[in-house]
């Protein structure tokens, strides 16, 4: 009898391995992908972002519908959303364009008549013309990127608990707490420098800029170049910064769980009677589920996060664009003031513009580095 006991556990314990072998991958991928709550993660997105998600074919954290993927689909949208953010800068440029020329064009008869007196005043009045038609877009902007930026922190602090998770379950506790760590602080400042700090200085720094061009007596060009430069300095030095301390964190880490897993499989393998092989084979099974469903969830998150802060940076190139041709437009005709004001507020777009690269690159490096952690299963 007792042999007979012995022989039917024997036969339980090697049906175990056997079974969570012969368990499909895909199985194993799928239940991870209901338990960790990947699916829930689309709805973190702004609205336009998950509609532009959608039109891609993309509307889950699925490696399968991440591998649909074409470039074709990538710039068709790319294209399709360049058009939607065109619409109120060429109308700028339509609109300064016609004030240049009306302003040369007085000019032109005012040096006809010899009408000195006149010098500078047609100047004033176009350079206040083009602060109606170019100013107010140019303040929506910088609402716009602010809550672009907003909403992409939202989407990391929401996307931030289940790629920990995932990391856990994948045996990576080190690297999930690091990294658990720094993104919830790079998640919450991000939204505070967006909130607070983003759309006040900039407003003020273009209020700057459009009384140095309209009043040519308050000479704070020089203001606004240092406070150019030194905001772009700052978000050099703060990028650089936290890039190398997560790139840090991350080989430290990603070397403690590389130990720490080998440890428990050759454990396993060493200490299990009879079916300790067979146990760190199903164990490094459910790992390359989890890794996989990692890179998949990390996938979207990078085509995400492009999503949510494309308009934005199109919409500042855009207007960048406009910008330098209506300047050069005004270097022709010699409108000193117009050109000012428009130098001026090229700035303002490119401060706009390095504040969102800045953003996106450090939420793509930390995505980046977390999909790397951990390497291959061996």
């Amino acid at each position: 009898m007792k042999k007979i006991i012995c022989m039917v556990l024997l036969l339980f314990l090697l049906a175990v391995p056997v079974q969570a072998q012969s368990v499909s991958q895909e199985e194993l991928y799928r239940q991870q992908y209901e338990d960790s709550g990947a699916a829930d993660l689309p709805d973190e997105l702004p609205e336009e972002t998950r509609e532009w998600m959608d039109s891609l074919g993309i509307s889950s954290p699925d490696w399968q519908s991440i591998l649909n993927l074409t470039p074709e689909k990538i710039f068709g949208q790319i294209g399709s959303t360049a058009l939607q953010q065109s619409a109120a800068p060429v109308r700028a440029l339509l609109s300064v364009l016609a004030v240049i020329l009306l302003c040369a064009l007085m000019n032109g008869m005012k040096l006809s008549f010899g009408d000195r007196p006149l010098s500078g005043v047609i100047g004033m009045v176009g350079t206040l013309c083009i602060c109606t038609v170019v100013i107010q877009p140019i303040v929506t902007c910088i609402e716009n990127v602010a809550f672009v930026i907003k909403g992409a922190a939202g989407f990391l602090l929401a996307s931030i608990p289940i790629l920990t998770g995932i990391m856990i379950a994948g045996g990576q506790t080190v690297s999930a707490g690091s990294y658990n760590l720094m993104m919830l602080g790079a998640g919450n400042v991000i939204s505070v420098i967006a909130s607070t700090v983003l759309v006040p200085l900039l407003n003020i720094f273009l209020a700057f800029s459009v009384v140095s061009a309209v009043s040519p007596a308050m000479n704070l060009g020089g203001l606004c170049d240092l406070f150019s430069k030194t905001v772009k300095w700052i978000l050099t030095f703060c990028m650089t910064v936290f890039s190398g301390l997560l790139t840090m964190q991350t080989v430290v880490s990603s070397a403690a769980d590389g130990a720490g897993a080998k440890t428990v499989r050759f454990m396993v393998s060493a200490f299990v009677p009879v079916v300790g092989s067979a146990l760190s084979d199903a164990i490094g099974s459910v790992q390359s589920s989890v890794k996989l469903l990692k890179s998949g969830v990390g996938a979207f998150g990078l085509l995400a996060t492009g999503a949510i802060f494309l308009p934005a940076a199109l919409e500042c190139l855009i207007w960048l664009l406009t910008l330098t041709a209506c300047a050069a437009a005004g270097d022709i005709f010699e409108l000193k003031e117009i050109t000012t004001l428009l130098r001026s507020s090229m700035k303002v777009i490119q401060i706009l513009l390095s504040i969102i690269l800045c953003c996106l690159v450090i939420l793509m490096i930390s995505t980046v580095l977390m999909m790397a952690m951990g390497g291959a299963v061996t």
